[in-house]
């Protein structure tokens, strides 16, 4: 068996073999790979902070008391028809994790500025809704339809990141009206 290294033939060249670079060629270098970067560090001494998006404050307002309101309606509605749980709760438990998440993109204090239109009404009460359980759920998936149109036309009035918010939880709207629509 031959040996390790004791093979004749070409040797690769280690890094003693590769000469420096001369200090010319560094500074050359350094400033090719400046150049290409310079328009975009040339902005980073005189970037402005962020403005609060306070056009979007009267949509984001109405999304939470509608979501509000469809919380209310379907506790209204669970609580005169209990034997709709089954279907009411999953439903009930999205409206609540929606306003979660609508009530953590509103900025506390908003409402205190004029013109902004940033108060956040208080949650209405809601009368228990008449009828049977069919009628109950005609007026539910109603509510969701109309709230999921809302939702989708406020999404061209918002900036991209509540755009994004609104629309998936109109889509999560519509889905709920569809499932009441099958099961009424």
């Amino acid at each position: 068996m031959p040996e390790a290294g004791a093979g004749k033939g070409p040797s690769t060249p280690s890094l003693r073999d590769v000469p420096a670079p001369s200090r010319r060629a560094l500074i050359g270098w350094s400033a090719a790979l400046a150049l290409p970067a310079a328009p975009l560090l040339a902005g980073c001494g005189s970037v402005a902070p962020a403005k609060a998006d306070t056009a979007g404050l009267p949509v984001l307002v109405a999304a939470i008391t509608s979501e509000q309101d469809l919380v209310a309606r379907y506790e209204a509605a669970r609580s005169a028809h209990a034997e709709l749980a089954w279907l009411l709760d999953p439903a009930l438990a999205h409206h609540r994790e929606h306003l979660a998440v609508l009530r953590r993109h509103y900025v506390s204090g908003s409402g205190n500025r004029a013109g902004e239109g940033g108060r956040i009404p208080p949650s209405a009460p809601v009368a228990p809704p008449g009828g049977g359980p069919r009628a109950v759920l005609a007026g539910l998936r109603q509510a969701e339809t109309s709230a999921a149109a809302r939702l989708t036309a406020a999404v061209a009035k918002v900036d991209a990141g509540l755009a994004q918010v609104l629309a998936s939880i109109g889509a999560c709207e519509a889905g709920h009206a569809e499932a009441l629509g099958r099961a009424s």
